[in-house]
């Protein structure tokens, strides 16, 4: 007779710095009903997977979710896995730290469900051979992979319906393979459709079918509630297969490996499931490549990483470091990752924690001169035991991090191109793919809104642009520069100070211009002053100088106000000596000191991104813009700016 093993893993999580209210709602709508449809169906047996910032949330706001879980668990219904404590990218963090993430979430699921897991879920099911190791001395015995990932291996179809044994130095572990298939089916298609796919893959040899996916997806994502619940889809597919229990067997992933010999060797290559493969360009940490706001959250976690451990990681410092190596603000997919401010914020206040629970607490002003964040060019990296400063004199000797007040002020991305945004731009003709149907937009004329930035947004960039500029051109990234001062590298004369030299061309005439930026951070206050010097021979011709500034937000827009202004929209600020930006609610606060006869700029930086729920538009930061009128030809000019943010 032909039977089929039916095994379900479900994988909850939700980012570190999430909003509140989204955990409420996906409670309400996807976690709750969960579990409630499982204690209604106690025959149907399910692996769950809570990462560790969402199971810390439950046990402080609906502990009795933890107890229902734990009681299904005693009962042998429900098997909960482990993984890494705040989901990071494990290939992407050290070896250490792969311990400590593994081991936390083992021994919490141990704690709150009463028995230690064998099997683990991975983040974003990014798999690199070198894994095995880690998860194998962290006691776990199995994970889950994508039916791609042994398919790029070269085993056949039918070898992906049992567990695979694979290893790394000695060290064992299994895999087993999440069918694609099964992914697009639960609960999408009807019930009767995943029974029909069941019967033909049913066989007289021992096979098991496996859908491990987001839990999310029962509720939580656009439609799925009235699908899941309202519709009562679960419910339905759950009595059905309960009917077919004849042949038709719903077993635990873990017990299901206990149970027989695991084949193996294989080895499978680096990978993860096909829509990051896509989004990737085929391997995750292209990320780190593409985005140099991801490589700069990840370098610094290096670095702070090193520092912890050199400190003999205390447990507070520990606890944040995981923290700030949570996976969701360093990739981008069909949703905004990286392009959310409020889950970068998040990363970048754990790492910046960590960093101070290790730093000395008093002394004068640290310098060190090397290549931290491995672009292949040397920073300066200047610290204090009250703010931090980083200088890239290869990207136009601008401050690439700024510590202070515990967040990192230069934390704002570029307005970048993405693949969804020709889509926008056709209104949806361009035809539909996988978790980017039907087209929503969450406003209209986003389209007019897909500006595309020359650069990375920094502070301090400062650049010669031709007479005739406005603040809306400056938002459109469409002033006329003149020579390649905003990101062409300077050379370091002294620590603080460098230099950049250019020949320009000005009614005809040759014009050689040297930039001087020298800067000075105040260890006793947060402050952080740029001085700038312009010196040119030939000429002359008018210019402004644009010295920029761009600056991370820490709540909505609609909170706060930037020279008297709404922040809302662009504004020529006038001729002013100080310029204060501040949000009140979010304690945040910056002041702008300009040179005398200088004007300041503002605009919004704003980004047009896709997600399950539609097109949207997102506030990265604020760009300030000090512009003074400068005749080149005509000897030096000085200028002298300071940014402060006080408590």
């Amino acid at each position: 007779m032909k039977r089929l093993h039916l095994a379900l893993a479900l994988h909850n999580h939700q980012p570190v710095g999430n909003f509140g209210w989204v955990l409420e709602d996906l409670y309400r709508d996807s976690y709750r009903p969960m579990v409630g449809c499982l204690e209604a169906h106690p025959r149907i047996r399910v692996a769950l997977h809570y990462s560790g910032f969402l199971l810390d949330w439950l046990r402080e706001h609906h502990p009795d979710l933890v107890e229902r879980v734990a009681a299904l668990v005693a009962r042998g219904q429900v098997e909960v896995l482990g993984g890494g404590y705040f989901e990071p990218v494990l290939p992407a963090i050290p070896d250490r730290d792969k311990a400590h993430q593994l081991t936390r979430l083992r021994d919490t699921v141990e704690e709150c469900f009463g028995r230690r897991p064998t099997g683990l879920w991975l983040a974003e099911r990014v798999w690199e051979p070198s894994l095995a190791r880690p998860l194998a001395e962290a006691g776990y015995r199995y994970t889950i992979l994508d039916d791609s990932h042994f398919e790029k291996a070269g085993l056949p179809p039918e070898a992906l319906f049992q567990p695979h044994l694979t290893e790394e130095q000695g060290h064992p572990l299994a895999l087993l393979a999440t069918g694609s298939r099964m992914r697009y089916l639960i609960p999408w298609r009807s019930v009767e459709e995943c029974l029909q796919y069941f019967r033909e893959t049913a066989s007289e040899e021992p096979r098991l079918v496996l859908m491990g996916d987001d839990g999310e997806k029962f509720g939580g994502w656009p439609t799925t509630a009235r699908l899941c619940w309202e519709e009562g889809w679960v419910d339905r597919f759950f009595s059905a297969v309960e009917d077919a229990s004849d042949w038709l067997e719903v077993v635990l992933p873990g017990e299901y490996v206990a149970s027989r010999p695991v084949p193996g060797p294989v080895y499978l290559p680096s990978g993860s499931y096909p829509e990051m493969l896509r989004w990737s360009g085929g391997f995750w940490r292209n990320f780190i490549a593409r985005y140099p706001e991801v490589n700069a959250m990840h370098k610094k976690m290096l670095r702070v990483s090193g520092r912890v451990a050199a400190a003999g990681s205390p447990a507070g410092a520990v606890t944040d470091l995981l923290r700030g190596q949570a996976n969701d603000a360093y990739w981008h997919g069909v949703f905004g990752g990286v392009y959310l401010p409020h889950l970068r914020r998040s990363i970048w206040q754990s790492l910046l924690a960590a960093e101070r629970a290790v730093s000395p607490s008093s002394g004068g002003l640290r310098t060190e001169i090397s290549d931290y964040d491995l672009d292949g060019s040397c920073e300066v990296l200047l610290e204090s035991p009250l703010q931090n400063a980083y200088l890239a004199p290869a990207a136009g000797g601008a401050v690439v991090e700024w510590d202070v007040q515990g967040r990192n002020a230069a934390d704002c991305i570029a307005r970048r191109e993405e693949p969804y945004h020709q889509r926008l731009r056709e209104g949806g003709s361009g035809g539909v793919k996988p978790l980017e149907e039907p087209l929503r937009v969450h406003e209209e004329g986003l389209e007019k809104r897909l500006h595309y930035d020359r650069r990375r947004r920094l502070i301090f960039q400062a650049y010669l642009v031709a007479p005739g500029a406005t603040v809306g051109k400056a938002l459109r990234s469409r002033l006329r520069e003149l020579g390649d001062f905003a990101a062409g590298p300077f050379e370091l004369r002294r620590q603080r100070s460098m230099e950049r030299v250019e020949r320009l061309r000005g009614g005809g005439l040759p014009l050689r211009v040297r930039m001087v930026k020298s800067f000075r951070l105040d260890p006793q206050s947060p402050d952080l002053e740029l001085r700038l010097e312009l010196e040119s021979e030939g000429g002359p011709i008018e210019a402004l100088l644009v010295v920029e500034s761009n600056l991370a937000l820490a709540g909505a827009i609609g909170d706060g106000s930037v020279g008297g202004r709404p922040l809302e929209r662009a504004a020529d600020l006038g001729e002013r000596e100080e310029v204060v930006l501040n949000q009140p609610a979010a304690g945040l606060e910056y002041r702008l000191r300009l040179p005398k006869g200088g004007r300041a700029w503002y605009y919004p930086i704003e980004t047009v991104n896709n997600s399950e729920s539609g097109y949207e538009r997102i506030v990265q930061g604020a760009c300030l813009l000090a512009v003074h009128r400068v005749r080149l030809g005509e000897g030096v000019a000085r200028f002298r700016y300071r940014l402060r943010s006080p408590a």
